[in-house]
């Protein structure tokens, strides 16, 4: 999706473009609050401010995809502790 195309969407299709690559990252975000004003997060303020964030960001960040072959240790910290070990060490 690039920055034209998510000017284009109304809110409730972004919020479905967030949802979904939210739900594949793991993060439900069901379990807060629909709207409170009293909660430290609540889903339309984080939906509001991920709305916010998608419209203004530039192409460039926005068509970036994680290569999970060369990122896979950031992605499973416990892969990632031998490395920083040898790091450490040196």
């Amino acid at each position: 999706m690039d920055a034209r195309s998510l000017q284009e969407l109304t809110d409730e299709e972004l919020d479905a473009y967030i949802l979904t690559r939210l739900k594949a990252a793991g993060v439900d975000l069901s379990v807060l609050p629909e709207d409170d004003p009293d909660a430290p997060a609540d889903r339309r303020g984080i939906l509001a401010s991920a709305r916010r964030f998608l419209r203004s960001t530039p192409p460039a960040i926005l068509a970036w995809e994680p290569d999970v072959q060369r990122l896979a240790p950031s992605m499973y910290p416990a892969a990632l502790a031998p490395l920083l070990e040898e790091a450490r060490d040196g």
